[in-house]
């Protein structure tokens, strides 16, 4: 019998189902331990442990479910450019692979969104005495 995780989930394979936010349910050893393991996207919280049986897959969706671990996307934190400008060489290159990938479109505008915000922190900045 197949299972199916539901809406928002991801099958990988018989042992690993990817949530959109990025949160793990898989069938694996963890701290010597064999086990489902429901494995949230922020460090601070904790794996929660489950049997290595369908059953103990089904309580570690429930648990998710249930809020036992946050859903919340945590964002990749770029570091802050002082200064060093991208050579435009790298910028055009992965322009076109965005372009090959269902448009540039779309990334040009969160790059944009991405600068806008870095201005505003430095004017912010500049604006302490």
């Amino acid at each position: 019998m197949s299972f199916s995780p539901g809406k928002d989930w991801s099958k990988e394979s018989d042992d690993l189902f990817i949530h959109k936010s990025g949160v793990r349910i898989t069938k694996t050893t963890y701290h010597q331990k064999q086990g489902w393991f429901l494995m949230p996207t922020d460090l601070d919280q904790a794996v929660l442990e489950f049997a290595a049986t369908d059953e103990g897959r089904e309580q570690a969706f429930e648990a998710f479910a249930k809020g036992a671990v946050s859903k919340r996307v945590v964002k990749k934190v770029k570091p802050k450019k002082k200064g060093v400008e991208a050579p435009q060489e790298e910028e055009q290159a992965e322009a076109a692979e965005g372009a090959g990938e269902g448009g540039a479109a779309p990334a040009a505008e969160a790059d944009e969104a991405d600068e806008d915000e870095e201005e505003e922190e430095e004017e912010e900045e500049a604006d302490v005495p």
